[in-house]
């Protein structure tokens, strides 16, 4: 019962292939839900999407911004 989208705890995200009508009553009830907003992914091909993407900052801002202060380690 796509209902139930309003009230289940515990997912990021919906993936989901149906006709139309489906289709908006999921979109519906996810909007209808409390909190963070949940995406609906509709397209059939979602390798693209299940790729997780790391970034890494090193802050240099402790050292005046000077990398090469930084490098020496002192």
């Amino acid at each position: 019962d796509l209902s139930e989208l309003t009230n289940l705890k515990g997912f990021d995200v919906v993936i989901f292939w149906a006709e139309r009508d489906a289709i908006q009553k999921a979109r519906t009830c996810l909007a209808n839900r409390n909190g963070a907003l949940i995406p609906l992914i509709t397209d059939i091909n979602v390798t693209q999407r299940c790729i997780l993407e790391r970034h890494v900052c090193i802050d240099t801002t402790a050292a005046g911004g000077n990398v090469a202060l930084l490098a020496s380690g002192g």
